[in-house]
């Protein structure tokens, strides 16, 4: 029988094979240019369906629950740091044309701005109103610059290619999701006073 220990380290394990897994089929995907000749609701269907499935297991399993509890809502919003990085892939894409303007300013500024809040919450002493606004801005912002891109995939697919091809692809089909993911289980600890 598992120790309390070592549950939620096989829970942590189980979660870090899952998404390596998914990172690594999106890669896949976009490598045998199986992205590319997808219809343009494509993007939006993955990175919704790489929400709505981790929200359904989390919302019914409680082992699950505990894990996110014991990681805590401190650590969860370290991961948001994440974003400056991507951030500079918008700009670095945009720089170069590679991306439709408002979307990288939509996407890009958002996302250097949700890791730069987060890290100022963790900085500063615990305010639960604080990382409420961390999280509220940093989903937020994803839910505006999902909107500007699918804008952009069916008003303008040319200037769409690059978000189907690697690196850019792991963003909105992996990387969007998870971090959607994690707010909203922010919100949840948030709700229900977990703010380890």
């Amino acid at each position: 029988m598992a120790t309390t220990y070592e549950r939620p380290q096989r829970a942590g394990q189980i979660i870090l094979v899952v998404l390596l897994i998914w990172a690594a089929a999106i890669s896949a995907a976009a490598i045998a240019g199986w992205l590319t000749a997808m219809p343009n609701i494509g993007v939006p269907l993955i990175t919704a369906t790489g929400i709505t499935l981790p929200m359904i297991a989390y919302s019914t399993s409680s082992g699950l629950r505990r894990w996110f509890e014991e990681v805590g809502l401190r650590r969860l919003t370290l991961f948001h740091a994440w974003r400056i990085g991507a951030a500079g892939l918008f700009f670095v894409f945009g720089a170069n044309g590679a991306l439709p303007p408002t979307l990288v300013l939509d996407g890009g500024t958002g996302d250097l701005l949700a890791g730069i809040f987060a890290l100022i919450a963790l900085a500063l002493p615990f305010v639960r109103w604080r990382y409420w606004a961390v999280h509220l801005f940093g989903a937020i912002d994803l839910i505006v610059a999902m909107a500007t891109g699918i804008f952009f995939s069916f008003t303008d697919p040319p200037s769409m290619a690059n978000v189907r091809l690697l690196p850019f692809a792991l963003i909105p089909m992996f990387g969007v999701s998870v971090t959607f993911t994690a707010h909203l289980i922010a919100f949840d600890l948030l709700r229900r006073g977990k703010t380890a």
